[in-house]
């Protein structure tokens, strides 16, 4: 019976050593939610005087699935207003990101 039990154990602490270290459904979630801040931000309407403008968003999901924007940084005041009209309240349609959690992402607005 103890030779069972250690086995139990023995198998059970590898298998969970295996999932913790596996980190593809957080890379995905991001795509997904990259993308989906790609298609809310749409094609390039804001009026660009350098070739490109960056900022960088912290964000995170609500309980209805809507992206709330808590900061903007960028160099560009009008470049922060703009994403913050362009994203904040917006529903997406990410299942596999964790609600509540703050997340950052760099973004690049580029002329067309």
């Amino acid at each position: 019976m103890k030779k069972l039990l250690v086995l139990f154990l023995g198998l059970t602490f590898s298998s969970t050593v295996l999932f913790a270290n596996n980190d593809t459904p957080i890379e995905t979630a991001k795509k997904q939610l990259r993308t989906a801040i790609v298609k809310l931000l749409g094609n390039n309407e804001f009026p660009l005087t350098t070739t490109f403008a960056k900022a960088e968003i912290s964000m995170l999901l609500n309980s209805k699935n809507e992206l709330v924007i808590i900061s903007v940084k960028s160099k560009n005041p009008l470049l922060e207003s703009y994403i913050k009209r362009k994203l904040n309240y917006k529903k997406v349609g990410v299942k596999t990101v964790r609600k509540m959690k703050i997340y950052k992402m760099p973004i690049k607005i580029i002329q067309s």
